[in-house]
């Protein structure tokens, strides 16, 4: 139920459905001075989080710095959710989303010797088909880049983060107790990751792909940009994630 009701209810933290909620109540309201102000909320809503600038000022609060890795360890654990499962068209093709950096950083530490073996962890994120698991799917990718797949583990189980934590662990705890890890995943993503991982009692150090915040200075303040309102969205769902984790104890 829990799954099920993180993945469905997920509309109700993107700010453009309250965007679509402040429009509706402006329209149907029949007091001339109540439409005003519902269509001013819009209209500053619409100005607040379309702000490049802003966004990225609490994305650098909120992503953990980056952490150049100074020595070698036996296991990369990569954390799915880089994959489009919907990707078109469906020949044979491997398709990813924005997250894919997650992918490729991994794949550079691993040839740059700082990984010796990649865990691949994800399984179907679907909520009503069980759709294809993530990291079996990527293997294929893995191995198509030159790498042996026997330095490669596959979890397909999880469906959150809290699983890939919980079935990561256990796959090292049995397998391999003596591995040094590094924990792999977007810099917004690290910190609940971080917090599951260490509540599995798996020790590791972590590395950061992906980071939302840049080099853009006073520049991105006068930047106002229709995307940036999709952009919250991960935000939200990491604070309302950590928030709901903390509740049943997966942090």
């Amino acid at each position: 139920m829990f799954f099920f009701l993180s993945k469905a209810l997920l509309f109700l933290i993107r700010p453009m459905f309250w965007v679509l909620v402040l429009a509706f109540l402006a329209f149907i309201s029949k007091r001339a001075a109540r439409r005003r102000r519902y269509a001013l909320i819009m209209l500053l809503f619409l100005i607040f989080f379309s702000n490049k600038g802003l966004y990225e000022a609490v994305c650098g609060m909120w992503e953990l710095p980056p952490q150049k890795l100074t020595q070698s360890y036996d296991i990369g654990i990569l954390l799915g959710g880089y994959s489009n499962s919907n990707g078109y068209p469906q020949d044979g093709r491997h398709h990813f989303n924005a997250s894919v950096n997650r992918l490729t950083q991994t794949l550079e530490l691993y040839q740059q010797g700082k990984i010796r073996n990649i865990l691949l962890t994800g399984g179907s994120s679907n909520i009503i088909t069980k759709g294809k698991l993530e990291s079996q799917e990527v293997v294929d990718f893995v191995e198509d880049m030159g790498i042996d797949r026997k330095v490669v583990i596959v979890e397909p189980q999880a469906r959150n983060t809290w699983e890939n934590a919980l079935y990561s662990a256990k796959i090292i705890k049995e397998k391999y107790p003596q591995a040094t890890c590094v924990l792999i995943t977007s810099a917004w993503h690290m910190r609940r990751a971080r917090a599951c991982f260490r509540k599995a009692g798996l020790e590791f150090d972590y590395y950061c792909t992906d980071y939302k915040s840049t080099n853009l200075g006073g520049w991105a303040w006068v930047q106002f940009e229709p995307g940036v309102l999709g952009d919250w969205e991960g935000l939200f769902k990491e604070w309302v994630g950590m928030l709901v984790y903390a509740m049943k104890g997966y942090v």
